[in-house]
């Protein structure tokens, strides 16, 4: 049995994607982790409050999660538990996932200020950090099937077989239909696009719906989001390319802009590179 991890905080957006996740858990029979980080407060923490005080918030915390747990459970019918932490998140996270064996993490993602827009928050630096396929829900989506996949896919970064597999199970568990959609300042010759993204080797294509577009322009991010528009998929599959310190500097990541700017819930897909 799969298992997803969602991330919560009982935030209103964090709230939408357990539901996300549970409805989508209850289609395909997956089981459910709650993982929450519980956190002190820098008064408490000032204050040095007592070892009691920690013991009584924890038991809190776990009392809440266990009463959302039973609660999914008895509304979607679906084996869920949950994951009580302190210290790092990242951390954290992906001992959660060790622990559980998690296949898809999911969170939610609210409305952008000013001020995450220049620093990001929790949900857009988990593309980088998570090395798992991550289903970013924006606030107030929610879930309504996944059968048609806009697969943005840059052909001249390095695809691994590791997020080919990833790919490839999450077409054929949902039946989705994926447009596989390229952006570049110039088109590419179109047999050297099959060869590059190499979909025919190992893999059989007879159950899968699959199609092609290819846009010769330089604004990649206008062009994906009026695709969006324009074929309303699900979902928008991408894969994180990672750069490095220098190039952080002139570039920043595609993935994460329409993680921050997306309508739709956006799948990352890591490539799993050391």
């Amino acid at each position: 049995m799969k298992t997803i991890i969602v991330c919560t905080d009982f935030s209103s957006e964090a709230e939408n994607a357990v539901q996300y996740a549970a409805s989508l858990a209850q289609e395909n029979k997956y089981r459910l982790i709650l993982f929450y980080l519980q956190q002190i407060s820098v008064h408490a923490l000032n204050a040095q409050v007592s070892a009691d005080y920690f013991y009584e918030q924890t038991v809190k915390n776990q009392n809440k999660m266990i009463a959302k747990a039973a609660e999914l459970y008895s509304q979607y019918s679906i084996e869920s538990g949950y994951y009580l932490a302190s210290g790092s998140f990242f951390e954290e996270l992906e001992n959660c996932i060790r622990d559980h064996s998690g296949d898809l993490v999911i969170m939610g993602m609210k409305e952008k200020t000013f001020e995450q827009k220049l620093l990001g928050d929790i949900a857009t630096r988990a593309i980088h950090k998570i090395k798992k396929p991550l289903l970013i829900v924006p606030a107030h989506i929610p879930y309504m099937g996944i059968k048609k996949i806009l697969f943005a896919y840059d052909i001249h970064k390095n695809m691994t077989w590791s997020a080919m597999d990833d790919i490839y199970s999450f077409i054929n568990r949902f039946h989705a239909e994926i447009e596989i959609f390229n952006v570049n300042d110039r088109l590419e010759d179109f047999t050297q696009v099959m060869n590059d993204i190499d979909l025919n080797s190992g893999y059989d294509m007879e159950d899968i719906k699959y199609s092609f577009k290819m846009i010769e322009s330089i604004e990649v991010i206008k062009a994906i989001e009026e695709e969006i528009m324009l074929t309303n998929p699900d979902i928008l599959m991408m894969i994180p390319y990672q750069y490095s310190f220098l190039e952080s500097l002139f570039h920043q990541s595609k993935t994460t802009r329409m993680a921050s700017e997306n309508k739709i819930p956006l799948l990352s897909i890591p490539l799993n590179i050391d």
